[in-house]
């Protein structure tokens, strides 16, 4: 059985925290060091559940490569079917992150997760599809469409993108490379 990590997001060193766990999970999930590739999952319909097409977006304005799900182009419960032969293909020569929304009680909310291991996209709301990735991060909410869903969104996407940004320097620009490995400073990011 995998192990979460729950790191609060509204720590002041919480982005820190969370770039350090994945870090530290990435070296173990990743230890040829592949290129990671990023299934960000959720609908661009739903403020919560959009928290990974939104992230994939961000990825995507970066540069990063291997990103599959954006706003314009989500994995949902309706397009993820017909993308998992690219993805499982994609996890022989990649390390598979998949982020998503996930829906928790209310002591729960408004924490990050990183586990090791694949993720079940869909299993809060009961749907049955192929789990993927070899690490997996979600943005916990109480409800994907409330006052608390909308304040915390933007939190979840600088916090996680800063983290998933500095993991990948390899692949980025020179002036983005430059942040090193803390992310202290990840609002320069987005």
């Amino acid at each position: 059985m995998n192990r979460t990590i729950w790191i609060n997001s509204t720590l002041p060193d919480a982005c820190d925290i969370f770039s350090r766990n994945l870090r530290y999970l990435l070296h173990h999930v990743n230890p040829h060091k592949m290129p990671l590739a990023f299934a960000c999952i959720g609908s661009a319909n739903v403020c919560g559940d959009n928290l990974g097409p939104l992230i994939g977006t961000i990825l995507t304005r970066h540069s990063l490569p291997n990103v599959y799900g954006t706003m314009a182009e989500p994995l949902n419960a309706l397009t993820l079917p017909d993308y998992m032969p690219l993805l499982k293909a994609i996890e022989k020569s990649c390390c598979l992150v998949a982020v998503d929304a996930a829906i928790g009680n209310k002591a729960q909310c408004g924490y990050l997760t990183l586990t090791k291991g694949t993720l079940s996209p869909g299993s809060a709301l009961r749907r049955e599809l192929p789990p993927l990735g070899a690490l997996h991060i979600t943005g916990v909410f109480e409800h994907l469409d409330d006052y608390d869903c909308r304040k915390l969104l933007p939190v979840f996407c600088r916090q996680i993108t800063a983290a998933l940004i500095c993991s990948s320097s390899s692949s980025l620009t020179p002036a983005l490379r430059g942040m090193g490995r803390s992310c202290h400073n990840y609002h320069t990011i987005l």
